[in-house]
């Protein structure tokens, strides 16, 4: 059996594995986060899929369920289990990101959406959010939720292909700032030029999605890992953690795992040993420190 045939039955049964599991994280997840509790926390409800609890403001970015990316992972009762929402932060239209049907089953429930221009019309007609409840995000304009300061930027999740041309979305990050604390949600990054982001204050945390190049996943030395790791260390965050792993609608030549996130954590220790650098994956739950 080749390479990517060995690793693809692998991703086959942690798929199944995942899929069984994941009622009980989610009731985990929402038993935790609805839990009254002075702690600010983040819970991944899929690979860089994230649920918070700040000052018991209940708020979210790009939730997905797994039963919207994988097919045949029992469904969970959304509107019950996430009907405390207080607002939404989408980032982009890739499936991955972006759960119709879970926007589809809050979309009557006071729930307010910050929604990026460039994927409004597929979320108000394929998933029924009504445009009193929207707001369209501009760049480096804040928005202030429940004091919660919000200041979206554009992303970089275009790359350049081997002919020259742009592959990719547009796409929303945004830098969260809460009671003297910051988190920066670059998203999904697909060019690794700092200079081409606004100029933003240090986070305290920075959240990375964890990419090294297009089906480059099986390589022994990604190409783009030291770029990746130099684009988050000219960030300057205090603390990194990697997500977008275990992302089982991928293929193996696309699929970020733990051997990945060793090669990371080997070369930002090489380039800067006092960089924190952690990981989390579906079902954990980060301290928001």
């Amino acid at each position: 059996m080749d390479r990517f045939a060995d690793k693809q039955k692998q991703i086959n049964q942690r798929r199944g594995e995942l899929s069984t599991l994941y009622p009980t994280l989610w009731s985990n997840m929402i038993t935790e986060w609805n839990t009254p509790d002075p702690e600010d926390r983040v819970w991944l409800t899929y690979s860089a899929n994230y649920l918070f609890r700040t000052n018991h403001i209940r708020w979210a970015i790009d939730p997905l369920t797994l039963n919207w990316r994988i097919a045949g992972t029992p469904k969970v009762d959304v509107a019950r289990d996430l009907k405390d929402l207080s607002f939404v932060l989408l980032t982009h239209g890739h499936k991955d990101h972006l759960d119709l049907d879970l926007l589809s089953a809050l979309r009557d429930l006071p729930i307010s959406w910050i929604v990026p221009e460039f994927i409004l019309s597929k979320v108000m007609k394929q998933a029924g959010l009504p445009r009193e409840k929207i707001i369209i995000p501009s760049p480096l304009d804040p928005i202030e939720l429940n004091g919660i300061h919000i200041l979206p930027f554009d992303g970089l999740h275009w790359e350049t292909t081997s002919d020259g041309t742009l592959r990719g979305v547009p796409a929303m990050g945004y830098l969260i700032e809460f009671n003297g604390r910051r988190w920066l949600f670059p998203g999904d990054t697909r060019n690794y030029d700092a200079s081409k982001l606004p100029s933003l204050e240090p986070a305290d945390i920075l959240f990375a999605h964890l990419w090294l190049g297009r089906g480059s996943a099986l390589m022994e030395e990604p190409p783009l890992l030291d770029a990746f790791c130099r684009f988050f260390l000219d960030l300057n965050p205090r603390r990194l953690i990697l997500t977008h792993l275990n992302e089982f609608g991928r293929d193996a030549d696309d699929l970020w795992d733990d051997s990945h996130v060793q090669r990371v954590s080997s070369k930002f220790n090489e380039l800067n040993p006092g960089m924190s650098v952690a990981s989390a994956y579906t079902g954990e739950n980060i301290l928001l420190l």
